[in-house]
């Protein structure tokens, strides 16, 4: 029988394994791990057949997102691929998902163990990752990015970069407020204006005017207080810890940052 594991004579070295997980098909990922190919297989990038079906999920031309892709990332991690493999800028797969503000690959790779603070070559952790591109990925739920990485215990953004945040959120307001929630208090400063533009503030006026309320001398509220003090304790275990509390729902949903529209 030929042999599934050999790799392509050219600058990529590519099993067959990572071809078919770039591509997207898999009928021939399982048909390959059934003839024996090592799913942790490396290309001459140190990346792994998972590293490259979650980056290339996102078909960046047209900005959809692929369920094939999604479905071999679930495959691989099924046969055991490891999920915190690094290439060579030590980019993890998760990396590659928050490249892309891939929610549904983000929740799969955290719950496949994905460390939520793995970091770079340069020392970004996925959460700097979206922050870069939330403003040029339109179909993405950026919200919905930091949520599932914030309830995994991923670090918060300096609060004195938070001005930064809004510069790629801005327009996104549901994310600004999963973000500003996790901290007890933070106060505004002359960036945070500057970051948001004029007519995105008019749109979003109620949320923006709120945020602007709450973020100043005054204390958030206690309630808002209790739940930095619960996630604090529960810390990377929020994910999982929040559903097993006896609470009404909208409690549960209040830990976990479900955005509301508007802060207080």
């Amino acid at each position: 029988g030929a042999n599934v594991n050999i790799k392509t004579n050219n600058q990529d070295e590519e099993t067959p394994l990572h071809t078919v997980a770039r591509l997207g098909v898999p009928e021939l990922v399982a048909f390959y791990v059934e003839q024996g190919a090592h799913v942790d297989a490396l290309n001459a990038y140190m990346e792994t057949p998972l590293a490259c079906a979650a980056y290339w999920a996102l078909h960046y031309k047209d900005q959809i997102y692929s369920s094939d892709h999604h479905l071999v990332c679930r495959m691989l991690l099924d046969c055991k691929a490891e999920v915190n493999a690094r290439d060579e800028d030590f980019k993890s797969p998760l990396h590659k998902a928050a490249w892309n503000c891939d929610h549904i690959l983000l929740h799969m790779l955290l719950e496949a163990g994905a460390e939520a603070n793995i970091m770079d070559v340069n020392g970004c952790a996925p959460l700097q990752y979206i922050l870069k591109v939330t403003s040029v990925r339109p179909a993405a739920q950026p919200e919905i990015c930091y949520q599932l990485l914030l309830n995994h215990g991923a670090a918060r953004i300096y609060p004195l970069q938070f001005h930064k945040v809004l510069q790629a959120c801005h327009s996104h307001p549901r994310a600004v407020e999963v973000v500003v929630n996790t901290y007890e208090h933070i106060k505004s400063t002359s960036k945070w204006k500057a970051a948001i533009p004029d007519d995105v503030y008019e749109r979003h006026q109620d949320f923006y005017d709120s945020l602007f309320a709450v973020c100043s001398n005054t204390p958030r509220t206690l309630m808002h207080l209790c739940r930095c003090a619960i996630r604090a304790i529960l810390s990377e275990r929020c994910h999982r810890g929040v559903p097993l509390l006896s609470i009404p729902s909208s409690m549960k949903k209040y830990l976990l940052l479900e955005p509301e529209g508007i802060i207080y």
